[in-house]
């Protein structure tokens, strides 16, 4: 059976932004400083920046195309990591250099990392999807954004 394509959308959540447990958590949209400033309009912003990329996988592809969104701080990003680079036949050094440079923000295209920059770039994304549907084998992400 042939899996559909996967797309781990990494970004913080909105209320993951200080800390846990009951006490402690400042964030959202209700978190603003005295003059109603937000207090994470910097984080806030890069956050945003990964929607037109979802927007853009799910109005071409829709439900051809498992996209996940996940904060960098959950384990389920471990899981979901290892289990497409098992799913896909990842080589080792790709694995490895997704597993060790995903980062705050990313994009990961069937267990590659293919962006890590905080203006991921929603074309090439969508391009990237549509070559691995189009072909047999999956190709190489592009070199933007991964150092």
């Amino acid at each position: 059976m042939k899996r559909r394509p996967s797309v781990i959308l990494v970004r913080e959540y909105d209320y993951q932004l200080t800390g846990s447990g009951c006490c402690g958590r400042l964030a959202g949209e209700f978190a603003t400083c005295q003059g109603g400033e937000p207090l994470f309009a910097e984080r806030r912003s890069i956050m945003e920046r990964m929607g037109p990329v979802y927007r853009s996988l799910k109005e071409r592809f829709g439900e051809g195309v498992e996209v996940q969104v996940i904060d960098p701080r959950n384990y389920g990003l471990l899981v979901l990591l290892l289990r497409d680079i098992w799913a896909f036949r990842v080589d080792w050094r790709s694995a490895l250099r997704t597993l060790t440079r995903v980062g705050t923000h990313a994009v990961v295209v069937n267990g590659r990392l293919a962006d890590r920059t905080t203006h991921p770039d929603a074309q090439g994304i969508t391009a990237l999807v549509a070559g691995v549907l189009s072909s047999a084998r999956v190709p190489e992400p592009t070199r933007r954004g991964v150092t």
